[in-house]
């Protein structure tokens, strides 16, 4: 699937908020941010497997996944985690047992 960012229908801008939101992580967490442009990651929550995939409710905190950063963890950013204020989910690569990129 072709990169996308929920929230923008202008490419332009689009681009410009998933820039925003790489800054804001680096800035939150203090870590690099990885250039990688992540659709989905299935990782283990709780005992269960489950699915993150941008442009859907995030599955344990809620809110919509606006983005997924990979760094010293991968991060799940929702409107109130990680886009517009908070710190984004983050999910241990450990955890995680699979991951879809965006087509390039």
């Amino acid at each position: 699937m072709k990169f996308f960012v929920p929230t923008e229908n202008d490419p332009e801008k689009a681009e410009e908020l998933y820039q925003a939101i790489k800054k804001f992580a680096a800035e939150t967490k203090g870590w690099a941010i990885g250039e990688r442009r992540i659709r989905s990651i299935t990782f283990r929550d709780g005992g269960y497997i489950v699915q993150a995939l941008v442009g859907r409710p995030e599955p344990s905190k809620g809110g919509i996944v606006i983005a997924i950063l990979e760094s010293e963890s991968y991060l799940v950013c929702t409107p109130d985690r990680g886009v517009l204020k908070g710190e984004p989910v983050m999910v241990g690569k450990h955890e995680v047992t699979d991951s879809e990129d965006f087509e390039s």
